[in-house]
């Protein structure tokens, strides 16, 4: 079943109101949609022991968990469902790395132009973190964009903005992922 986006927004709006059913069938509607993002940042991803399904299962246990959250549309929820998925990743790749006996580098595919095919996850984390600090404006378009998948119709539709305004603001947020990441000492 593929969930329209007026579904899924009074799906939303009944699961804030405190029905569980509402929950359950936003999950269940849009199920193969986290399923492709999670394949998708998986297939980033070569050292994770995690399956589609445990990673799905496990940003939707932390989505539930989630109490303050307006939920705006689909979009928002897809994209904020995304930022859990990451979130597990990188707590999953920081639980492996401390490990003393098993020490592999993590590493992420991107498509960032000039930049080595693969990138090394803990970098790309404390960059987007700093770029959160300068501009968290422009780390929501890149979690979004990058890790979410959302277009930039969407993106502008969940940031509230205009998508001239969202392809700037991403331009800018590439180019300085790109100094951020190649300036890591690592």
């Amino acid at each position: 079943m593929t969930a329209t986006k007026s579904d899924c927004k009074e799906l939303l709006k009944g699961w804030r109101a405190g029905d569980l059913d509402a929950r359950d069938a936003l999950f269940d509607a849009l199920y193969s949609e986290l399923l492709q993002v999670s394949a998708a940042m998986l297939r980033a991803e070569r050292n994770s022991s995690l399956s589609t399904g445990d990673l799905v299962s496990e940003a939707a246990i932390r989505l539930i968990q989630l109490d303050q959250i307006e939920w705006a549309d689909k979009s928002h929820f897809l994209a904020l469902a995304a930022r859990a998925m990451r979130r597990i990743l990188i707590d999953n790749a920081r639980r492996k790395n401390s490990d003393k006996r098993h020490h592999k580098k993590v590493t992420l595919v991107t498509r960032i132009e000039g930049q080595p095919n693969r990138l090394d996850f803990d970098v790309l984390e404390k960059s987007l973190i700093r770029l959160n600090a300068l501009d968290s404006e422009k780390a929501d378009i890149v979690e979004l964009r990058y890790f979410g998948g959302l277009t930039v119709p969407e993106i502008a539709e969940v940031i509230g903005t205009s998508e001239s305004t969202i392809k700037r603001q991403w331009r800018v947020a590439r180019a300085w992922l790109v100094d951020a990441m190649a300036a890591d000492p690592r």
